[in-house]
């Protein structure tokens, strides 16, 4: 019999480093490990241009719920003032009544009718298929990226592999640099003055560099 202690455990998820194989038994699987109470779901990301897209559909829906609000008032009225009329093709609903007033459900019935009427007429205010237009655009892109010749892994024969496309246009955009130097600085001011990319320099500096290590 041989003794087991920390020394021959395994965690899941644990990378073989000093040996090529071992020889082992699973004690414990499920949720109540280490690296899974340890692990976060990740958390959607949207670009600017998703939220704002998303910000105007609402707004659109709330004018259109208003304009038809407002046109199934005016047609309730309408109906009221003829729900008498000769004009019988029209199909006015006229309630059962011997006063001539309608009772508060023919308002509701009317209104809700008209309403929903309204609603189907301006269907085509909300740009319902812009996002499915955006999520074809963006799944075109990580193809073209996939594609791209220029950012290819040529010593290890690998393209790239575009894991998620939903922030393609927010590739580029720097608006902030985090910079950490060790020891004091004298001045809490930074100024931009080169940036090198590749072969490329950028910056406001124009002394000439020849030769730029990539």
């Amino acid at each position: 019999r041989i003794s087991l202690n920390s020394e021959n455990l395994l965690l899941r998820g644990s990378s073989l480093r000093n040996t090529d194989w071992v020889i082992g038994v699973v004690v414990y699987t499920g949720h109540d490990t280490r690296i899974m109470r340890n692990s976060v779901n990740a958390k959607q990301k949207f670009s600017n241009l998703e939220k704002m897209i998303t910000k105007s559909i609402l707004i659109i829906m709330l004018i259109e719920a208003l304009m038809c609000a407002v046109a199934a008032i005016v047609a309730t009225i309408w109906n009221k003032m003829y729900a008498e009329s000769t004009e019988v093709y029209l199909d006015l609903p006229v309630p059962d009544t011997t006063d001539g007033q309608w009772p508060w459900y023919a308002y509701l019935r009317n209104f809700s009718t008209t309403f929903f009427t309204w609603v189907l007429l301006f269907t085509n205010m909300v740009p319902i298929s812009m996002l499915v237009t955006i999520e074809v655009v963006k799944f075109a892109q990580a193809l073209f990226i996939s594609w791209d010749i220029s950012i290819y892994d040529t010593a290890r024969d690998i393209p790239t592999r575009v894991q998620s496309s939903n922030l393609n246009e927010e590739l580029g955009q720097i608006s902030h640099i985090f910079s950490d130097k060790t020891g004091t600085l004298t001045s809490n001011v930074m100024q931009f003055r080169r940036f090198t990319a590749g072969m490329n320099a950028y910056g406001t500096m124009c002394e000439a560099v020849d030769n730029f290590e990539q």
